[in-house]
């Protein structure tokens, strides 16, 4: 008794569309995702000091990095930058604290789990730094 050759056309004419909707869900998802570029600094110079960028919502996004470039940097400066999360945008607490830069070059810090808000907390030690910061945020 031959069960097994009976029902092989249509196994794999009801595997065929499964893949085909799988193919054609997967790619609309991607081409769905959300992304936001967001300028924390925009380039100048920053003498010594302790200061905030502006809070930006960001709660329709999941994941996000932060890209510093940094363009120059006079005597013996450093740099200290750290993102900030806000449920409110008026209390503010640390989040990620990024490595201290001492030179120039172009750096990144990936951020997850950031919640409403966020802004930047920036130090700059010695005498400037010359940079520009900006959040690439995608869900």
């Amino acid at each position: 008794m031959k069960i097994l050759p009976r029902y092989k056309k249509p196994f794999w004419a009801i595997l065929a569309i499964l893949v085909a909707i799988f193919l054609m869900i997967s790619d609309s998802y991607a081409g769905d995702r959300k992304t936001r570029v967001i300028t924390f600094l925009s380039s100048g110079t920053y003498t010594a000091a302790t200061a905030y960028s502006t809070g930006f919502a960001v709660s329709a996004y999941t994941e996000g990095q932060i890209l510093t470039n940094i363009t120059a940097e006079a005597d013996t400066s450093t740099l200290d930058i750290t993102v900030q999360t806000s449920d409110d945008n008026s209390t503010y607490y640390d989040h990620t604290s990024c490595t201290q830069r001492t030179a120039t070059g172009q750096y990144r810090t990936a951020i997850t789990n950031f919640g409403k808000y966020v802004r930047l907390k920036y130090v700059v030690g010695g005498t400037s730094f010359t940079f520009a910061t900006v959040g690439v945020f995608k869900n």
